[in-house]
């Protein structure tokens, strides 16, 4: 598939990376970035290195959740990453990258407040407008290589009726179409930058900017399980450990959870403006 101007060509000049974004494919469409990425990856691409798409056909969120867009109108790529990082702190990769979103996109929404639903998506004005997917291979005595997905609604200006109540976009909360380039190399920059102190051993920075901005902090919510058919855990969200986990405060005492799906009961969240 050939490279897709003009995104493709106006990116490179606005880049203020060292490595995300080097080298970059952007493609018209493809299946998934994620799996674009991952091949790449196989093939020893450098870390850092983007594949992103005007459109997918078969993007995919967590719990193999489909993922549509409309083609032309938002940011759909995929970063490999070979952190080196022991398998217990890779949940504070999706966190940290969540954070860089957040910090990225605000000011191009304020005076919209970016929040962060555990674990991996963005929020503006209490509807979803982004999300991450942290997929990859993790073998005994070698690197991890990993494939971060983002899907964030830029210029979308409507949603399926299955999620226009929980979607939103940029150009929705800000009032106006949004040039994609410049803030896509914004993205770039703020998750290299997350990324890189994360490595560095930033983690207590990841966790305490992450619960700064964490969608429901100190209210009663529900973690289900769709991967095991666990009946859904109740209780009040506390915040993150250090590996990214949730902690939650239940009527049995505090508990951490590694992976699930939080819901708020109806009218709960507060919308940040």
């Amino acid at each position: 598939m050939p490279i897709a101007p003009p995104l493709a060509t106006d990116l490179p000049p606005l880049l203020r990376t060292v490595r995300f974004g080097r080298p970059l494919r952007w493609l018209a469409e493809t299946g998934s970035t994620n799996a674009d990425a991952a091949a790449w990856a196989v093939e020893g691409v450098a870390e850092g290195a983007v594949v992103g798409a005007e459109h997918q056909t078969a993007g995919r969120g967590r719990h193999g959740r489909a993922w549509s867009d409309a083609p032309g109108m938002n940011l759909l790529f995929s970063v490999v990453l070979r952190p080196p990082l022991p398998p217990e702190r890779l949940g504070l990769v999706p966190l940290a990258a969540g954070v860089a979103v957040a910090e990225a996109v605000a000011p191009w929404v304020a005076p919209v407040v970016p929040q962060l639903k555990w674990p991996n998506d963005v929020l503006l004005g209490g509807r979803k407008a982004a999300g991450l997917l942290l997929e990859g291979h993790l073998a005994p005595g070698t690197p991890s290589t990993l494939v971060l997905g983002l899907g964030l609604n830029v210029n979308q200006p409507d949603f399926p009726p299955e999620i226009v109540g929980g979607a939103t976009s940029l150009a929705l909360e800000a009032g106006r179409p949004l040039p994609r380039a410049p803030l896509l190399a914004d993205l770039l920059l703020a998750l290299e930058r997350r990324y890189d102190a994360l490595l560095g051993g930033d983690e207590a920075g990841v966790c305490a900017a992450f619960e700064a901005r964490m969608a429901g902090r100190g209210i009663d919510a529900a973690v289900a399980f769709a991967e095991d058919g666990r009946p859904p855990l109740r209780g009040t969200l506390l915040g993150v450990d250090p590996t990214g986990a949730l902690r939650l405060a239940t009527p049995d005492g505090p508990r951490l959870v590694a992976a699930g799906e939080v819901t708020f009961q109806k009218g709960k969240l507060r919308r940040e403006k």
